[in-house]
């Protein structure tokens, strides 16, 4: 029923695509599928690399199984920051309108009126991308490194990706609870679902103990290849635990998270009201050129990463490393892909077109699934 699936995974294997995958597809009934390709390390050596592996396997490559914990990268920005806002506002301690200034009192006149609301939909004019560590050298902490770099745009005229406006959202909530992202994240979302393998900093973590943890790129500053580390400098920089990036996670506790998605909130009793659920779904920017929820990626035709086939205004996320998250509004299907693509350089961008024919087949696929079940 689901060769199609084991077809692709190992071909994208074969033709080095990715050095592994995970992948699961499941609905809020159960999981359906489940299983892992590859390696989840083939380079072996600490050499600096030239270009894009393409040379045969060694013996002592590591397999990759469904137990491997992945860097989920900027699904972190799903699975931990924006669930842990979404918690704080239905605990009444966050809302959407709360502004900058409300948390950082002392911020820049430009960027005091940026909303909660802006940043978790990026349409706060905060720039994409810079590097921390070369602005808080200059005597800011994280926060006010981001407040004091020029906005890029007017909020709200239209939708630019940035990891710094989540750096931003992730500063407002430990200001506003006195606690550090990482205890929010297991006290508002880890813990009340039951994710026992997910967290930041795996080197130092216990649960991580004993776990296989795919390496990734090769570092020209650590000269080797990271592992237990998280991939993004930023958060690198920022110790491991950032709003942008820093979870660690696996396929078994993504299927828990999963679960969550395709019930609309609901996990052995609420994890989120549906009102609440149904806001963060929702297309709070029709102005794009991205359409986006409350911390969402929405698909709204043209070349999406949940391939042709996802019905519109489908929700989900997107990783650095080669990870996604994403949910079928219509049938609650979701599809799990994990994968350290950037084992083999970051310019290695084989995993696009095949995370498309990925949510394809499985798309296809989940009605007889349904059936046979």
């Amino acid at each position: 029923m689901w060769e199609e699936l084991d077809r692709l995974c190992e071909r994208a294997v074969d033709n080095y695509l990715v050095p592994s995958a995970a992948v699961a597809v499941g609905d809020g009934d159960g999981v359906y599928y489940k299983k892992a390709f590859g390696y989840s390390r083939v380079i072996m050596n600490e050499d600096k690399p030239d270009g894009v592996f393409h040379g045969p396997i060694p013996e002592n490559a590591v397999k990759a199984t469904t137990d491997t914990v992945y860097d989920m990268a900027s699904l972190s920005k799903l699975i931990s920051t924006t669930m842990v806002v979404l918690r704080l506002v239905e605990e009444g301690e966050m809302t959407l309108a709360d502004t900058v200034g409300r948390y950082f009192p002392d911020a820049p006149e430009d960027k005091r009126d940026i909303s909660v609301k802006q940043l978790m939909t990026h349409c706060s004019g905060i720039t994409a991308h810079f590097n921390l560590e070369s602005e808080c050298a200059k005597g800011f902490d994280v926060p006010h490194a981001v407040l004091n770099y020029p906005l890029k745009y007017k909020a709200e005229t239209k939708v630019e990706y940035t990891c710094m406006g989540y750096i931003l959202l992730a500063g407002m909530a430990e200001v506003c609870t006195g606690k550090r992202l990482d205890a929010l994240a297991d006290e508002l979302v880890f813990g009340p679902l039951g994710m026992k393998r997910t967290g930041y900093c795996p080197s130092e973590n216990p649960r991580f103990e004993g776990a296989d943890i795919a390496t990734e790129e090769w570092s020209p500053r650590l000269e080797r290849y990271i592992k237990g580390v998280v991939h993004d400098e930023n958060a690198r920089w920022s110790g491991g635990i950032s709003g942008n990036a820093g979870v660690f996670s696996c396929l078994d506790d993504l299927c828990r998270f999963g679960t969550m998605l395709s019930r609309h909130g609901e996990f052995d009793g609420r994890f989120l009201s549906p009102r609440t659920f149904e806001l963060a779904i929702t297309d709070h920017t029709p102005y794009g050129p991205e359409h986006r929820g409350l911390g969402f990626q929405l698909t709204n035709g043209g070349y999406s990463a949940t391939g042709d086939l996802f019905a519109p205004n489908s929700y989900g996320h997107n990783g650095f490393t080669g990870t996604s998250l994403y949910c079928d509004r219509q049938t609650g299907m979701y599809v799990i892909l994990l994968t350290n693509r950037v084992h083999y350089t970051r310019q290695n961008d084989g995993l696009y077109r095949f995370r498309r024919t990925l949510h394809n087949a499985a798309t296809a696929c989940y009605p007889r699934m349904i059936i046979q079940h």
